[in-house]
């Protein structure tokens, strides 16, 4: 089974309580009150008192103003992914070692400063305004955790679920692969170079001695061994970081 990928729109009431989340939010890993302050500039310096009605007044008066706008994109969005949906999920599927258990897997479109993902009913979410190369990479990276995590349950049924997403080690290596898989073949090959995937920048920071954190991933990553054996060697070696202890 291949599934589907579908663009839809962001209810009004949901952008809303999205927003409300991302303002309140105190992940520093992720920024996301500061990414919603600086999408939402209106937001700034507005009383705890008041900021549950502002929020409610902004987006409610922008998310009129770009309807059109979400439409728009929605079709525009459908139209670039279905030139890649049914290999690179194919190839997600033969990459793991592992069978799909969606057929539907669902993206809403609305605006919104970050894009959180819901591994429980295979859906994320995205902005407007997002081109081509974005666009097939920002639908690669979140998709790609579906499997993965699909995968992960298999080798490591132990895993309490709740350490899928952060702040938990579990949540950040399966963020920090993402630039591994990608950027490898036979990826690499499928978007013939069309975008380059970069993790989160803190990662990019992480040494161990004078050797690059993420460096080490690649190389885990590109030897030609079981993908399970690619991703216990991964998680052994990062839980050796001294960073993370």
């Amino acid at each position: 089974m291949i599934p589907k990928l579908k663009f839809k729109p962001l209810s009004l009431e949901d952008n809303i309580e999205l927003i409300k989340w991302a303002f309140f939010s105190d992940n520093d890993n992720l920024n996301i009150h500061d990414c919603t302050i600086d999408y939402f500039p209106e937001l700034a310096n507005v009383s705890r008192e008041e900021i549950d009605n502002k929020i409610e007044e902004i987006v409610t008066r922008e998310y009129k103003k770009y309807s059109n706008k979400i439409k728009n994109d929605i079709k525009r969005y459908n139209d670039i992914w279905k030139k890649y949906n049914d290999i690179y999920f194919k190839m997600l599927s033969t990459y793991f070692e592992c069978d799909w258990h969606v057929e539907v897997i669902e993206c809403t479109v609305g605006l919104i400063p970050i894009f959180p993902r819901y591994l429980n009913d295979f859906s994320f979410s995205i902005g407007i305004g997002i081109d081509e190369v974005n666009l097939v990479n920002i639908v690669s990276h979140e998709t790609l955790h579906f499997m993965w995590f699909q995968k992960w349950e298999k080798i490591h049924p132990e895993t309490p679920r709740i350490e899928y997403d952060a702040p938990y080690l579990v949540w950040k290596y399966s963020e920090m692969v993402t630039d591994p898989i990608l950027n490898n073949k036979p990826f690499i090959d499928l978007f013939n170079g069309l975008f380059v995937e970069h993790g989160y920048d803190s990662f990019y920071d992480l040494y161990d001695g004078d050797n690059l954190v993420m460096d080490k991933l690649r190389a885990i990553y590109s030897k030609d061994i079981p993908i399970d054996d690619k991703i216990n060697k991964g998680f052994d070696y990062i839980k050796k970081i001294s960073v993370y202890h």
